[in-house]
């Protein structure tokens, strides 16, 4: 059983020159389609084919008669209206889901999709909160955070230093990437997070830090 289920589902990638990942995943009938991007990008579908074209996707333990009809796809918008701007997605290739366009045909879903980044908004330079105070992180409406990059520390002299001595801000080698924003605001229209070590814990004792966030507006998706 283990060793026929293996075949159920299968995943190729490509990248292509600009660096963004091309991605065929095939599910038989009754088994689930998983399309899955890294945590920075997002799933575009291009194309989602039900059904049946040849006689080698999806033939174990099938019968002649459930394969030989090899005149029997469609194209469906469904992956697309359910995964699109989704990091992760899962949907199953089923005549529930796709509609039975053949009847007592084996079939199977083809998935052609990207990852990319998401649909940015308008963004004038990175957020940037002084250490302990409160980085406000604001989408407009029918719009979610997406959380490219945020930095806790400090990286030079120009950035919060009014009222500070020389002291606490000449270490400029002293910065930190950290998730905790993108784990507290990613797929929210607004966050506040507040900008301490506390927080993001110190990377160097004794320099005033500030956290600095870019990240982009992107549409919510529903459902």
């Amino acid at each position: 059983m283990l060793s026929s289920m293996f075949w159920l589902a299968v995943t190729c990638w490509l990248i292509n020159s600009a660096g963004s990942q091309k991605i065929h995943t095939v599910a038989c009938e009754g088994s689930v389609a998983q399309l899955q991007c890294d945590k920075d990008q997002v799933i575009s579908v291009s194309r989602a084919i039900y059904g049946r074209s040849d006689q080698k996707t999806c033939i174990s333990g099938r019968p002649v008669q459930q394969i030989q009809n090899v005149q029997c796809s469609s194209s469906s918008d469904k992956v697309a209206q359910s995964c699109n701007e989704k990091q992760s997605c899962s949907i199953t290739a089923t005549n529930s889901v796709f509609g039975d366009l053949c009847v007592g045909t084996y079939k199977y879903l083809e998935v052609d999709y990207t990852c990319k980044l998401p649909e940015k908004s308008s963004q004038n330079g990175p957020t940037v909160a002084c250490e302990g105070s409160v980085a406000q992180l604001q989408c407009d409406k029918g719009k979610v955070i997406f959380v490219t990059r945020a930095i806790y520390g400090r990286s030079d002299q120009k950035t919060c230093i009014s009222g500070r001595p020389v002291h606490q801000i000449q270490n400029v080698l002293c910065s930190s990437s950290s998730d905790k924003v993108s784990q507290s605001c990613n797929e929210k229209q607004s966050c506040s997070i507040t900008a301490t070590n506390s927080v993001f814990g110190d990377p160097c004792a004794g320099t005033y830090k500030y956290l600095e966030v870019d990240y982009l507006c992107y549409d919510a998706v529903t459902g």
